[in-house]
């Protein structure tokens, strides 16, 4: 068992299949040991990642804990000196939350883009086959 862990919860993941949760919820993810956030904003360290899109049960694990901490992430976006199709993060902030709920307000002209949680009294293990079953 680990103390605490950072998991990152992308907002696309929360508005499409997330289950919306609060501080004090014991939650159960799968999650990925992925850890670069493309982000200007200093998040700390992030130890996993929610995935609930991924098939690749083999890549998976299950994260069990208690939310401490909920921290909405935004960004503002800029398009991109290489391909100006195609827009990067620049700059941002975080703002603390009770709960996540997925669909965030803006902040000025900064999108909410996911949600950094820290959580307490966590256990992870290897996901198995029949736990995945989204394609």
């Amino acid at each position: 068992m680990q103390q605490n862990c950072k998991v990152f919860y992308e907002s696309w993941q929360m508005e499409c299949c997330g289950r919306p949760f609060a501080i004090g919820d014991s939650v159960n993810w799968l999650v990925l040991r992925e850890t670069e956030l493309n982000s200007p904003v200093d998040v700390g360290r992030i130890d996993y990642c929610y995935e609930a899109h991924s098939s690749d049960w083999e890549e998976l694990f299950v994260l069990t804990g208690k939310v401490g901490q909920i921290d909405v992430l935004y960004q503002r976006y800029e398009p991109s000196k290489e391909n100006p199709r195609y827009l990067v993060p620049v700059g941002g902030m975080t703002i603390p939350a009770e709960k996540a709920e997925g669909y965030e307000k803006d902040k000025d002209d900064m999108k909410a883009t996911g949600y950094v949680v820290t959580l307490s009294g966590v256990t992870v293990r290897p996901a198995k086959k029949e736990e995945v079953t989204f394609k």
